[in-house]
């Protein structure tokens, strides 16, 4: 199984195996091509982040391998503001 590591200048958020990555890709062009824009990131458990997307904006999309991902089920929260390292979790 395979995931995804969405980069926004230094946030990181995971997304699941099951996002529609070309449709995301779409998205952060669109805010670009257009002077900036928030684009809607949701994850399957329904939390909500919207980010603004401009010209200076550092994006990286990685393919993360099922071992490289973060437990769930251990007693890490999985949402919330801190995950590890003062990065953010979307599953």
């Amino acid at each position: 199984m395979q995931s995804y590591r969405l980069t926004i200048n230094d946030d990181w958020f995971y997304l699941s195996d099951e996002y529609n990555i070309a449709g995301l890709k779409s998205a952060l062009s669109a805010a670009v091509h257009s002077g900036g824009g928030f684009v809607d990131v949701v994850s399957p458990m329904r939390a909500h982040v919207s980010l603004l997307i401009t010209a200076h904006s550092m994006v990286k999309i990685e393919t993360i391998n099922a071992v490289d991902l973060p437990d769930i089920n251990d007693a890490t929260p999985v949402t919330g503001p801190q995950y590890m390292d003062d990065d953010y979790w979307l599953d």
